[in-house]
């Protein structure tokens, strides 16, 4: 009989989605706090949407998501791996609707 391995908590693609969701939001906070002085966030956002940069902004945040993707693949955490790819996918469906309207 085959001894199943158990898996760690953090292994779940609960996870790996909300992990693969988070970053690319925590990266945009970054880039703001730390490129912006003496602008409130609401005009940021404005800025950058009359720049037609936000879009493109946030698409550069989520490549945050490869390497939180490749510590997971190196910890063989799959399942959070999937959930990060998953996160990843909305992202990728969100520009691209934004994109087209």
């Amino acid at each position: 009989m085959k001894q199943r391995k158990k898996r760690h908590p953090l292994d779940s693609p609960g996870i790996g989605f909300l992990t693969g969701f988070l970053v690319p939001v925590l990266v945009f906070l970054a880039v703001f706090y730390f490129g912006e002085q003496g602008v409130s966030f609401n005009n940021y956002i404005k800025n950058l949407w009359h720049l037609q940069a936000l879009v493109k902004l946030g698409s550069l945040c989520v490549f945050a998501n490869l390497l939180v993707f490749m510590g997971f693949i190196r910890l063989k955490y799959d399942q959070s791996a999937r959930g990060v790819l998953g996160a990843t996918i909305l992202y990728a469906l969100a520009v691209l609707v934004s994109r087209a309207f």
